[in-house]
């Protein structure tokens, strides 16, 4: 991101202005979050898909595998929600620390994938740091969104709405699919959105069924009913997941396999070929 454009957004973090523990509205919000001393946030879960942007100092991104992301001053990431981690915000030797937060509901996201094919659905890869490029498009929208929130007096909402709207058609324009998984339509659906988040994860039936709030075996006897098990979704997720990083973001079957949560390469192997029909290392060179 250029400095200009960092400057135009900075202007919208001019004091600390995060959202509450309370329920989220069904409308996008903007958020400020700054800090002058380095902030330590534990056991946090995003709710809503959330686009943020370290405007000053860096932002650190903690997964529950441990997995542990740098992000700088300029630089976004989109995280879909049921994201869980823990976050430090550190001013560095700048002294301030501050980014900006833009969040939207699963209803706005959900007219958008039914409006584009529903390719956000189907097209499910995302970037392995949840790192966003921030075109000159996508920067733009940025701005123009927080303008419209941010008006006094406030527009009217429908049109604040479209310039939200905006920001995740330049998402999808530079490819970024990710734009988090929308409201489950079952226990199946819960629960591969939850996989999802962190393919990476040893998911277990108990670890899920905790997170869902549900018993073990309540979980198994949903997820029956409905034709899988928590084996075979996460086998699903991972596939999907493997694709996209070996045949769009380039990584090596190694890599490729560590991020899908497997250690053996040639178990990974034997699971591409099972779910494609083709070796690894056929998909990364396409």
């Amino acid at each position: 991101m250029g400095p200009d454009l960092l400057v135009r957004l900075s202007r919208f973090a001019a004091r600390d202005l995060r959202p509450g523990s309370g329920a989220r509205p069904h409308r996008p919000e903007l958020w400020a979050f700054v800090a002058h001393d380095c902030e330590r946030l534990a056991e946090m879960r995003v709710e809503r898909t959330a686009l943020i942007v370290v405007l000053e100092g860096t932002k650190e991104l903690t997964d529950t595998s441990g997995t542990t992301r740098l992000f700088p001053v300029g630089s976004a990431m989109l995280l879909p929600p049921g994201w869980r981690g823990s976050v430090v915000n550190d001013p560095g030797s700048c002294g301030r620390y501050s980014a900006l937060l833009l969040e939207f509901p699963a209803e706005m996201v959900r007219r958008l994938l039914r409006a584009h094919g529903n390719d956000g659905l189907t097209q499910r890869t995302r970037p392995s740091d949840w790192k966003v490029t921030l075109t000159p498009a996508l920067t733009d929208a940025i701005h123009h969104a927080a303008v419209g929130l941010t008006a006094d007096p406030p527009l009217p909402a429908k049109l604040a709405e479209h310039r939200c709207m905006e920001v995740l058609l330049a998402l999808l324009e530079d490819g970024v699919w990710w734009l988090g998984p929308v409201a489950p339509t079952g226990t199946a659906d819960a629960a591969r959105q939850l996989m999802r988040t962190q393919p990476d994860m040893a998911w277990t039936a108990e670890r899920v069924a905790e997170a869902l709030n549900l018993s073990v075996g309540t979980l198994r006897r949903r997820l029956g009913a409905e034709g899988c098990s928590v084996r075979s979704i996460l086998t699903e997720e991972r596939m999907a997941h493997a694709r996209g990083l070996l045949e769009r973001e380039g990584l090596s079957v190694q890599e490729a396999a560590e991020a899908c949560g497997y250690a053996n390469r040639s178990h990974f192997a034997r699971r591409i070929r099972a779910a494609v029909g083709v070796n690894p290392s056929s998909l990364r060179s396409r």
